[in-house]
């Protein structure tokens, strides 16, 4: 008989993701993780089974958190441009805040693994359509309020919002000068009208 865990699964993940946030899936070892996640070796390979099986797990953890908190932010207002102009800001502050430089997880483990590991790479992509679809809602609804133009599917301007979005990210983690990253903002919102 299993004995039962002796720690909260999402947790031991947020941990898990948060060193592999900072340290990139290569440069993080098995020890690394074992210590932040504050569990013993057994109980890793019980868990998890190994260290690409954990990273996928990640990626997962971070897609529906991420997908919860934007939809969220795009669900909760009844002006849809708006809501989608607060996404832009919600990301704009955190990318600059003093010592948030290592940008999306999302983005890390699309430009590190998603070319060579297709397990990654499916992962990645439905984090990303998880966003768009937060978008399309939010662009079809201001589509049938008036406040966005009707020149563009909706999906189309989703994919270009969420493009748009993990671009700023990208620049922001290079160069996380808020004022250039309001003016490409600007113009992503602009394209909505």
């Amino acid at each position: 008989m299993a004995r039962p865990r002796e720690f909260d699964t999402d947790d031991v993940l947020e941990k898990a993701m948060q060193a592999f946030w900072s340290g990139g899936y290569a440069a993080t070892s098995l020890a690394d993780l074992i210590q932040a996640m504050g569990i013993s070796k057994s109980s890793f390979y019980e868990t998890f089974g190994s260290k690409h099986e954990l990273f996928l797990a990640t990626i997962e953890h971070y897609g529906e958190t991420a997908a919860e908190r934007t939809a969220g932010l795009l669900e909760n207002s009844t002006w849809a441009k708006g809501a989608i102009a607060a996404v832009f800001e919600f990301v704009i502050d955190k990318a600059t805040a003093e010592g948030e430089r290592r940008g999306c997880f999302i983005n890390n483990c699309a430009v590190e693994s998603a070319s060579h590991d297709g397990a990654v790479a499916s992962r990645v992509i439905g984090c990303l359509d998880r966003l768009e679809t937060a978008f399309e809602n939010a662009v079809s609804r201001g589509q049938e309020a008036g406040d966005i133009t009707r020149d563009h599917d909706p999906k189309t301007l989703a994919r270009f919002l969420t493009s748009s979005l993990h671009g700023v990210i990208v620049t922001a983690k290079a160069n996380p000068d808020k004022e250039k990253l309001n003016d490409v903002v600007r113009v992503v919102l602009a394209a909505l009208d």
